[in-house]
């Protein structure tokens, strides 16, 4: 009891950060930009995750599944939804950066257009892979944990979903970040040569070595989003293969599964609170705005 109370406060906590953080950017318009709305994207998809956390919960709690079980999939199927939504909307996130340092000479790159259609389509994946589960009856009620889940004995399926649900997202990432990576330094490098040998403009060059070093400030505070992200699903895929081994240990099966949801949740407020924290120019906003109120105290 007490670990599904702790889940549904860590969830409705964490659901309330994400929405004001989303209404307290729609209202700063001066600081609107493509990095922006992709966060706030991001933090749109931490809300729905809290959301069906929440419901699974109070589900868990309250109702018994067993003669309804078409609600338990669905609630299932909506769990998966979300997740896959968190993980592909970080990685949209990581295109946006390695194009605007890679090139950022490139006006396409910083239209709203390709990522629009980017985010549609992960919209359109996130919903439709799952609803095949979901049609063939493969989210099955567990009247231990009082909810429906991937069938543990379907180890190919629960092997297709972690791949394209944690796997893929974080392997995307981590190659965008890597290149990113090397392209600064590389970048770095030429700058450096060219301003030895050809005497470039130092204004130019002295323009350069801050956006750079921008960007390389930027990549440290998204890693801490990519390590949550791993830690946040990590302990489901060791867990999820335990449970697929030792299936008909009832008491394993609970904890593990419990276990899931808290970690999933403690991320989830994590994030929440980093996206005020670790965004830039909303914290700056955010600072300036306490700064103001202060000097008018003790002005």
């Amino acid at each position: 009891m007490f670990i599904e109370w702790f889940i549904l406060i860590t969830c409705i906590l964490s659901a309330f950060i994400s929405i004001s953080f989303v209404i307290f950017v729609i209202f700063a318009s001066s600081i609107h930009s493509i990095s922006i709305a992709l966060t706030c994207h991001s933090s749109i998809t931490v809300i729905i995750a809290n959301i069906v956390l929440v419901l699974t919960t109070i589900f868990m709690l309250k109702i018994n599944f067993e003669n309804n079980n078409l609600w338990c999939q669905i609630d299932a199927y909506c769990f998966q939804v979300s997740l896959i939504l968190i993980y592909h909307s970080y990685y949209l996130q990581a295109f946006h950066r390695f194009s605007s340092v890679v090139y950022h000479h490139n006006v396409y790159f910083r239209t709203y257009h390709i990522f629009l259609g980017i985010l549609i389509l992960q919209w359109i994946f996130a919903w439709l892979y799952p609803f095949r589960l979901l049609k063939f009856g493969l989210f099955t009620y567990n009247p231990i944990i009082n909810a429906c889940h991937l069938d543990w004995n379907l180890s190919h399926e629960l092997f297709l979903l972690l791949s394209i649900e944690y796997f893929i997202p974080l392997i995307i990432d981590a190659v965008l970040y890597t290149s990113l990576i090397k392209h600064s330094h590389l970048h770095i490098a030429q700058i450096t040569h060219h301003s030895v040998t050809q005497h470039r403009n130092q204004i130019i060059i002295s323009q350069e070595q801050r956006r750079i070093k921008r960007e390389f400030k930027m990549l440290k505070r998204i890693l801490i989003f990519y390590l949550a992200l791993v830690i946040m699903d990590f302990p489901s895929v060791i867990l999820t293969i335990i449970a697929a081994i030792d299936s008909h240990d009832s008491i394993s099966l609970q904890y593990s599964y419990k276990i899931i949801l808290v970690l999933i949740s403690c991320i989830l407020l994590m994030i929440s609170i980093c996206q005020f924290i670790l965004t830039p120019s909303v914290k700056t906003l955010i600072h300036d705005y306490i700064k103001r109120r202060t000097n008018q105290v003790f002005g």
